[in-house]
């Protein structure tokens, strides 16, 4: 502390000009192009600090083959830092680091960058504690931050040599994705094939549920033409600007992104709604309007990402040599994690709200009912369709700052949990041809109970007309007291459903009673014209 509220952060240093020390009043010239080498220690980081010191060697030509185990060479300034507390608990540090690559170390071939400290138990630089360094063209220097301090440093490998072949995950995610848009047509030709084969089959609503996954296979569609563009068109494995095509189409991936987290989301929202309101359900007109809603939102904030990427100096979107035109790292947590993040809570709080539903039904129902099963079955496929490809988004920017093993294990989880989608596709499918066999099973029942009262009547009015009075008589008295059995009997259910309706079980609610209320007022019309008669 200087005074002044004046606190010392750092140093930075630059060739032939020399160094200068950071604090809280100048800390903006750590952005000055001519600085080569630069450290700054979090203020925070700094509570309880007694001494903060910091030396850098500008050509540390003694430190350039220290490291005979792991190979990797040094390309930058060295800087060298040491924290003195007065405190038995530390707060945790952060020092933020910015290295030039020196022109007497620069490397002769493709390299790979890592910021890395000079581990000296095993005499090899580690890089572990520190993230992947950035590049930042404007200022031309690499950036990156670290958790403790010691001797830090750039340091390079020769970049291992890409080839235009793909590789075992860039087929494994083409497949998945090919076999959920052949999944999704094979069920759009079939709902047309049995449309055209009975009519009164499955209708436009029915098929609904359906329209989150037919957004999601249109992004499969531009994904693939993304990363066959990249892959065909790419010059070279140093190319990092992406080309226009790849930029079109990596605009339009990322706005069916976000268009199929909000279409899933409005989706599943509305099913919980006539899940949770069987008597007074939501319209579908109320869905048209949450999509519409969707659509626009994912309009806006592509454009957003658009004009902000028309600007070079944001370092908004980069070329991933033979993979993909995407998002940078710095960038990627604002325009993809969080997102994904805020649809991804928005989806669980609608599960934990439908397990809630379904314990509670649970507890006070009586009986089954398809009709509510089928319901809670289409809304968990779809829950889990959005927690699956929202999980899988999410490991994206954790690529960035993993080493290469765990890397590969979420790129590999990323693509199984888009090969997901398939499956849920085909299970909500079924579960719709399911809920819709049921409601035409139900239908059928009632008109068969409607036809067999029906004929009991004409059954009993052709003696009226043949046989004689006596008989007539002791056909309506038999009539009157079962009648009044039923009646008993329909009274007793009603106001038992009607405390069904009370304690929150609405699964055996409304089909029951339309039943009992329709069979009543059948028999009352028929007692009204047996008396009449």
């Amino acid at each position: 502390d200087q005074g002044d509220n004046v606190i010392i952060l750092g140093a930075s240093f630059a060739t032939d000009i020399g160094g200068q020390v950071i604090d809280s009043s100048n800390i903006n010239s750590v952005n000055t192009p001519s600085i080569t080498a630069a450290a700054i220690v979090n203020n925070q980081s700094l509570v309880g600090v007694t001494s903060l010191n910091m030396l850098i060697i500008d050509k540390p030509t003694a430190y350039t083959n220290v490291d005979h185990k792991t190979n990797r060479t040094i390309a930058s300034s060295i800087i060298m830092v040491t924290l003195r507390r007065n405190e038995a608990t530390p707060a945790p540090i952060n020092i933020s680091l910015y290295f030039k690559v020196l022109a007497e170390f620069e490397p002769k071939v493709p390299a790979n960058y890592f910021c890395s400290f000079y581990d000296t138990t095993n005499q090899a630089w580690n890089e572990s504690g520190c993230t992947k360094p950035t590049f930042k063209s404007a200022l031309n220097r690499y950036e990156c931050r670290c958790n403790h301090t010691t001797t830090f440093a750039l340091v390079w490998l020769p970049k291992s040599h890409l080839t235009r072949y793909l590789n075992s995950q860039d087929i494994a995610s083409l497949i998945f994705q090919s076999i959920s848009i052949l999944c999704f047509l094979t069920i759009v030709l079939h709902t047309i094939l049995t449309r055209i084969q009975n009519p009164m089959n499955l209708q436009i609503y029915d098929l609904l549920p359906l329209i989150s996954c037919f957004v999601t296979m249109i992004l499969f569609i531009f994904f693939i033409a993304l990363a066959m563009t990249t892959y065909t068109k790419t010059s070279s494995e140093d190319q990092t600007s992406c080309f226009l095509s790849s930029s079109v189409l990596m605009f339009f991936v990322y706005f069916f992104l976000i268009f199929m987290f909000c279409t899933k989301t409005s989706v599943a929202y509305f099913y919980y709604l006539r899940f949770v309101r069987l008597f007074s359900p939501p319209s579908y007109q109320r869905l048209f309007v949450m999509i519409l809603i969707s659509f626009f939102i994912s309009l806006i904030w592509v454009s957003v990402a658009a004009g902000l990427n028309s600007n070079p100096s944001y370092d908004i979107t980069q070329l991933y040599p033979y993979k993909l035109c995407w998002f940078t790292r710095d960038v990627i947590y604002y325009f993809l994690t969080i997102p994904v993040g805020v649809f991804l809570f928005l989806n669980i709080l609608m599960f934990i709200l439908v397990a809630h539903r379904i314990i509670k039904h649970v507890r006070n129902a009586t009986s089954p009912h398809q009709s509510y099963e089928r319901m809670k079955q289409c809304i968990i496929i779809l829950l889990l369709s959005s927690a699956t490809q929202g999980i899988g988004w999410l490991f994206g920017p954790f690529l960035s700052i993993v080493d290469e093993n765990v890397g590969n294990i979420l790129v590999w989880f990323f693509i199984i949990f888009n090969g997901l989608e398939g499956l849920w596709i085909v299970m909500l499918y079924l579960i719709i041809r399911s809920q819709h066999s049921d409601e035409q099973n139900r239908k059928l029942g009632v008109g068969e109970l409607q036809n067999a009262n029906d004929s009991t009547l004409h059954t009993y009015e052709y003696p009226v007309e043949q046989e004689n009075k006596n008989e007539v008589d002791n056909i309506r008295a038999e009539m009157q007291v079962q009648y009044q059995i039923f009646i008993a009997a329909s009274d007793m259910y009603i106001s038992r459903l009607e405390d069904v309706i009370k304690n929150g079980a609405l699964s055996e609610v409304y089909v029951i009673t339309l039943l009992l209320n329709g069979c009543r007022e059948t028999l009352t019309s028929a007692r009204e014209q047996y008396t009449s008669n």
